[in-house]
């Protein structure tokens, strides 16, 4: 390397890459570091899609972090000059008169964000698979819907490229090179010192490791998801008919047909604990599980006999919110993580956050709930 970098960034997942872009365009000269390719599959943005919500129960907080995330992923998909963001909506299907979704609703409205409470005989008329049974009521809201993870995380990466970030993939970093209060470099596993001004690690299910004499309160679940085809009827659950879904209270989320006729369903209850491992499957419990799922609540695909599943590895926070901060002990490290499952939809508002953070402006988002000192 010709010449030491204002920042290296450690993780060239979705966050790492946003917040080389946003550093990037402060006008910071940025080294990205990747242990892996990028995207990389294993990690949690490594899959085909993730959710866009804006429904997040009482939690208006982070509502109002997806209304400002929103325009700057189709600034983004702009710039790219490709789709990141596909607006097809979120259905949140209830299951009790009270609970989430009505608390989802009620904030929806409250911010101004178009939403609506959908009875049984409107479900069963737009969306015949639904068991409406087993259906209390469902919220849509039009403004929500999938993101093409995998292909967004590539894109700003090359955006991030456009605007001088130099990317080194299949580089494992290691350990850390400290002195007098501040991380001097990062060895990688060749034994290379990357040496920069400043360092953030947005190193996924690697940071506890990475991290490890900073004790970051992480716990790395594995994360199971299938992909099925439907058996039947398969052009109602195009993006165009069928919107991302939802039943939080059940765990189960889904996402309509999106490539080779598959569409995808997960459980967003955390996983257990475990190492990353490559070539991980998914059990036949969880098939099972999937199964079940389908059967109570569209039980036309609960019968299907073409699937695939993959695995991916959250990091997650005992309470679920993300950790955005310095690193204690360290004035000149930075580390943005815990993610927990529902941290993509907010990459590009993360990144622009951290990089204001590090340059010494004022973050537009409020960080004190994220702060490490809160454990």
């Amino acid at each position: 390397m010709a010449e030491k970098p204002d920042v290296v960034v450690v993780g060239g997942g979705i966050m790492g890459v946003s917040a080389a872009y946003w550093l990037a365009s402060r006008g910071k000269s940025v080294v990205l570091l990747d242990q892996s390719g990028i995207p990389n599959a294993a990690a949690a943005s490594g899959d085909h899609l993730r959710v866009f919500r804006l429904s997040y129960g009482k939690d208006a907080f982070y509502t109002a972090m997806a209304m400002k995330s929103l325009p700057l992923w189709l600034e983004w998909g702009a710039q790219a000059n490709e789709s990141l963001l596909l607006q097809n909506g979120v259905l949140d299907l209830a299951v009790t008169a009270r609970g989430y979704e009505e608390d989802s609703f009620r904030v929806l409205k409250e911010m101004k964000v178009h939403a609506v409470r959908m009875e049984k005989g409107e479900l069963r008329r737009h969306y015949p698979m639904l068991n409406t049974r087993a259906i209390k009521y469902g919220i849509f809201h039009k403004d929500g819907g999938m993101l093409w993870a995998s292909r967004a995380t590539a894109a700003v990466c090359g955006l991030a490229q456009r605007k001088g970030v130099r990317v080194r993939t299949q580089t494992k970093a290691e350990s850390l090179v400290r002195a007098r209060g501040k991380i001097l470099a990062v060895k990688d596993s060749e034994g290379k010192q990357w040496k920069a001004e400043s360092f953030l690690f947005t190193a996924g299910y690697w940071t506890p490791q990475l991290l490890k004499p900073y004790k970051i309160p992480l716990k790395v679940t594995r994360q199971q998801q299938l992909y099925l085809r439907p058996p039947i009827n398969r052009g109602r659950y195009r993006p165009e008919h069928f919107p991302v879904f939802a039943a939080l209270s059940q765990g189960f989320y889904g996402f309509p047909l999106h490539i080779h006729g598959f569409m995808k369903i997960g459980d967003h209850g955390k996983g257990p604990t475990a190492k990353p491992e490559a070539g991980a499957q998914i059990t036949p419990a969880f098939e099972r599980k999937c199964r079940a799922f389908l059967k109570r609540f569209m039980p036309e695909l609960s019968d299907f006999t073409e699937s695939e599943g993959s695995v991916c590895y959250y990091d997650n926070t005992k309470d679920g919110d993300f950790i955005l901060d310095r690193l204690p002990g360290a004035a000149n490290a930075f580390v943005a993580c815990g993610f927990s499952g529902h941290g993509f939809k907010f990459a590009p508002l993360i990144g622009k956050t951290m990089a204001e953070f590090m340059t010494s402006a004022r973050p537009e988002l409020n960080m004190h709930r994220f702060r490490l000192s809160r454990f």
